[in-house]
């Protein structure tokens, strides 16, 4: 019941600029963290949608031309939501299909600079595109985080070689973004690094996969496996079958400030150690420490560190850190659930309350329904015109909603007119048709106290069967007079004209 609601909510996320569509989003609780509504703000939609559907470009749907394809907002907001992005966090990240590259974008800027993302892309048009549009969006910040870690490779995503370059050493998240086949997600898990992350569709379901971050987990815990949603996706092309390479990043003194602090860190103290002496004079102890890095030159040290990865000098994580920290995302997560929960509850009571409403309407409405097809008075009217006797307050047993006294008035004044109208060879003297017509007034309020009685009697018997919610609508009844039905066709005819009269 849940999911149900928000796709439901999620579909009316759209909005008329950039702000707007993320407010609504965060109104109907696509996302939750901070970290991911700043990103949505600061990469406006419109830049990566073709220029024909530029209308479209704050609607929550997706958006198709050519090759280009959108998924709507409210997926990409619950996709970046599982993917648990923080800011500043020196990630990689894979989109295997990236399409337009709003959602890399997106990723980018929570990331931030020393984050490094991979699109591999089966369109060169769509790269074309994607570059284009990624250009445009950068001109048009005037500050705010940086892209240039964005590396698009045209290839196909289902033939990656995963023992060659970056596919070897592994990445920390990755979005599919179109569906795969179970078979197929198989490959992908092999390209997670040990506690990282991916998020794609999968047949017909948003699946998140996590890797545990231990080395040598229990057989059958390395990967847990959770279903998100259910999503209609288009399928990742498999032909044409290019085996695809994303090639390894190389390290440079210019690329330094871009890789993680372990990373630097580590190269800070080798290259400070390689211009030291030989020998480390180490006053508490009386022996020496040998300085390994001073046996080799500097110049050689900056070639090796050109063969290492950005994770060479990680520290291993520690699985009961692993743990403590899954334990708290577990917890935060059933709390989100339990919120959920509670406002499902609250609105099926109110839909609940709502239905007994109606259903007691529905009672009274088929009761009187009945009462008036056995009046003698009526015996050939249909179920169409009784029901219109009941609303025009053409019974005094059946009328309702408490507009009869006011139709009653509407009809006598009708009947008086078409009587004056139909006497060809009568004047029209304004005072005896004025006479006339308050004598019939009068008249009618003389009825309007007698069945106001008797309405008083009949609800003092009903009172012990009916609730409050039938009590007050009970109060809404107000019985009226009998009339004929050619009256009642010119009554309904004339309401509108009359009513300004009247009122």
């Amino acid at each position: 019941f849940c999911l149900i609601y928000i796709e439901n909510m999620a579909w009316r996320s759209s909005g008329s600029t950039n702000e707007e569509l993320v407010d609504n989003l965060k109104r109907f609780r696509i996302f939750s963290s901070t970290d991911v509504e700043a990103g949505f703000r600061n990469v406006d939609r419109r830049f990566f949608v073709p220029r024909n559907v530029l209308d479209l470009a704050h609607k929550d749907q997706p958006v198709k031309e050519g090759n280009v394809h959108l998924s709507a907002p409210h997926i990409y907001g619950s996709v970046l939501e599982a993917l648990e992005l923080k800011k500043d966090e020196p990630l990689t990240f894979l989109n295997a299909g990236s399409g337009s590259g709003y959602l890399t974008c997106i990723a980018s800027s929570i990331l931030g600079p020393r984050s490094v993302h991979y699109c591999v892309e089966i369109h060169e048009d769509v790269i074309d595109h994607s570059k284009a549009a990624i250009s445009a969006w950068k001109e048009a910040q005037s500050d705010g985080p940086t892209t240039q870690n964005i590396h698009f490779i045209h290839g196909n995503a289902l033939e990656l070689v995963t023992d060659k370059g970056e596919c070897a050493v592994g990445f920390d998240r990755i979005y599919i973004g179109a569906a795969i086949e179970k078979a197929d997600l198989a490959m992908f898990k092999k390209l997670l690094k040990p506690g990282g992350i991916l998020v794609g569709p999968v047949d017909d379901e948003l699946v998140k996969v996590v890797r545990s971050q231990s080395s040598n987990p229990p057989v059958g815990d390395e990967f847990t496996v959770q279903v998100l949603s259910g999503v209609r996706f288009a399928p990742l092309l498999p032909h044409p079958a290019i085996d695809t390479v994303i090639p390894a990043r190389v390290w440079t003194p210019s690329e330094h400030h871009l890789y993680p602090d372990s990373f630097r860190n580590a190269c800070k103290e080798l290259l400070l150690c390689s211009n030291s002496k030989l020998n480390q004079p180490v006053k508490p102890q009386c022996h020496q420490s040998v300085n390994a890095a001073s046996l080799l030159p500097q110049g050689l040290w900056m070639e090796i560190l050109s063969y290492t990865h950005r994770d060479w000098f990680s520290t291993p994580h520690n699985d009961i850190e692993f743990l403590r920290r899954r334990l708290m995302e577990e917890k935060a997560n059933a709390e989100k659930a339990n919120l959920a929960r509670l406002e499902a509850e609250r609105r099926c009571q109110l839909a609940e309350k709502e239905r007994d409403v109606y259903r007691l309407l529905a009672r009274r409405w088929k009761s009187r329904l009945n009462a008036a097809s056995l009046d003698d008075d009526n015996e050939n009217e249909t179920i169409e015109e009784a029901a219109a006797a009941m609303l025009l307050g053409g019974r005094e047993s059946t009328s309702i909603f408490g507009i009869g006294n006011m139709f009653r008035r509407f009809r006598t004044r009708a009947s008086v007119v078409a009587s004056q109208r139909s006497d060809d060879d009568v004047d029209g003297d304004d005072e005896s048709f004025n006479a006339h017509l308050s004598d019939r007034m009068e008249e009618d309020d003389d009825d309007d106290d007698e069945m106001s009685d008797s309405d008083n009697h009949d609800s003092e018997e009903n009172e012990s069967e009916e609730d409050d919610t039938s009590v007050s609508m009970g109060s809404m009844v107000d019985a009226t007079g009998p009339v004929s039905k050619s009256l009642r066709s010119q009554a309904t005819a004339t309401t509108v004209s009359l009513a300004e009269s009247e009122f």
